[in-house]
């Protein structure tokens, strides 16, 4: 990472879970102010969840900036056991795992399964990565060959993505600390701190074999008590079939309230190729964000479509199926 000219672009961040998070350059700086980056701030991590946990209001944003921290915690790790990582692969690995969720829309996989007919973040996160090495002259060359494990010290990609990389770390003690479900909490300064590289594989060191054991019974009960909780996957299923009924009723002529920019994905058949045809697409995904969505299901209350307010009506109200 190239160190700063501008010492108003190397700022702190004070994040509930690690403290203070330092902004380690003024590439990444310049990332996190873009309006696709700042976008995450309007999109909870856990979607529908605080309809069960009160607390689950945290943002992608929070976490984006909470796997940068981790990753700058693992290069300062291996670089400590002898291991040669670049500043400018530190940058890009850096990058790589603060964009790597960048391509989530509102109540993201509640989204996929109805309006946005199967594309994924995944493909739509390296969308948004492209586009951003466009605008940012080629700087995020690199970062994007991590993300695609292309790049050639494969260990940078495993941080990225893996069973242990960067993103599940915060996840898992991110969700458990703003949902109280202490079974989640597990020590990423620990297992960071026992990382090592072999044939440019990422390994644990043996010493650190419980804490991996903890890290896999911690993720199990964070499934079987969170993400995987019976009245959010009644919530999220809900809201499935109120996008789609929304759509079936755009589809066939019927006006419906909704902002411009989901207006658009109402209104048509949007698929995976569409983004690669029509660029200009992924600006209009680019401005969706959780309050499109919930803004135009409390106004559907009140259609005309007994189906599509009476289902809006119980998300809005939380009179939720029972499973």
């Amino acid at each position: 990472m190239q160190a700063s000219n501008n010492p108003n672009k190397l700022k702190i961040f004070n994040d509930p879970v690690y403290g203070f998070i330092n902004v380690p350059s003024e590439l990444i700086f310049d990332l996190i102010e873009h309006p696709y980056f700042q976008r995450l701030r309007r999109i909870k991590q856990l979607g529908l969840t605080h309809l069960v946990y009160p607390g689950a209001l945290h943002t992608r944003f929070h976490h984006a900036m909470g796997t940068m921290f981790l990753m700058n915690s693992a290069i300062d790790t291996l670089r400590s056991k002898g291991h040669h990582i670049s500043q400018e692969e530190s940058e890009a690995v850096s990058v790589a795992i603060l964009l790597h969720d960048i391509g989530h829309g509102p109540f993201s996989h509640a989204l996929e399964h109805s309006i946005a007919n199967h594309t994924d973040h995944e493909f739509l996160s390296e969308l948004f990565m492209q586009k951003l090495n466009q605008e940012f002259k080629g700087q995020l060359d690199m970062a994007i060959d991590i993300f695609n494990n292309k790049y050639s010290k494969k260990f940078l990609h495993q941080l990225v993505s893996s069973q242990l990389d960067m993103d599940r770390l915060d996840y898992l003690k991110r969700d458990s600390f703003f949902t109280g479900v202490s079974e989640g909490v597990i020590s990423t300064e620990r297992i960071i701190k026992m990382f090592n590289v072999v044939d440019d594989e990422l390994v644990v060191d043996v010493k650190g074999i419980y804490s991996i054991e903890k890290f896999i019974i911690a993720r199990r009960l964070m499934y079987w008590q969170v993400y995987l909780h019976k009245t959010v996957i009644s919530a999220e299923q809900l809201l499935i079939l109120i996008l789609r009924r929304a759509k079936e009723l755009a589809l066939m002529g019927n006006k419906l309230f909704a902002s411009p920019c989901f207006e658009v994905f109402l209104t048509r058949h949007i698929v995976k190729e569409d983004f690669i045809r029509e660029p200009q697409l992924l600006d209009v995904f680019a401005q969706l964000d959780d309050y499109d969505i919930f803004t135009s299901i409390k106004v559907w209350q009140n259609h005309p479509d007994i189906i599509l307010s009476t289902l809006s009506k119980a998300l809005v109200s939380r009179a939720l199926f029972k499973i």
